[in-house]
């Protein structure tokens, strides 16, 4: 049901696309469907857990640097990289807004935590929270660019682009008295 729905939503967007759609490529019945998921939004969902997972396995294996968000970023780059079909499907604009939500919630929330400590060991009064949400944000607008434009730019090079635009700003603020 995942790679039908990918599938679908590749050709038609996720706004356009009906779970008789995914039911029809994936050949299985609507109550079978029904059996697992209560709709499409449900199905694009557990899709999305499973992909979060397999990314903090990711994450794990290739952390071995402690450089907070840009390890991070470029291991999303990578990991995106490697899956770029469901990345773009999950992720891109025919994904809709709900995947995207979701990535935003889990990012933010693994930044901050991280910048929580960091601000604190700094003596900063930085809300940790809205720094997150702004190297969050970013992130996701250039994954998503990357994404959609079908770009040949290398996970790497990406990184590197990501990390010259937002990195001084974070700095700053790492920084400053």
């Amino acid at each position: 049901l995942q790679e039908a729905l990918i599938a679908v939503i590749l050709e038609k967007g996720f706004e356009a696309a009906t779970v008789q759609d995914v039911i029809d490529r994936a050949n299985v019945g609507r109550s079978t469907f029904y059996a697992h998921f209560q709709d499409k939004e449900d199905l694009l969902l557990s899709g999305f857990e499973h992909l979060w997972a397999e990314f903090e396995k990711h994450l794990t294996a290739a952390s071995s640097n402690n450089e907070g968000p840009w390890d991070l970023s470029l291991s999303m780059f990578q990991h995106a990289e490697s899956q770029r079909r469901l990345y773009k499907a999950m992720a891109g604009k025919q994904g809709g807004n709900i995947a995207l939500t979701y990535i935003q919630k889990y990012l933010s929330g693994y930044l901050t935590d991280h910048l929580k400590q960091q601000l604190a060991k700094r003596k900063k009064g930085f809300p940790p929270e809205i720094l997150s949400y702004h190297i969050a944000s970013s992130f996701i607008s250039l994954l998503t660019w990357w994404l959609d434009n079908d770009s040949t730019y290398s996970a790497e090079q990406m990184n590197d682009f990501y990390r010259q635009l937002v990195e001084p700003g974070v700095n700053s603020i790492m920084m400053a008295g």
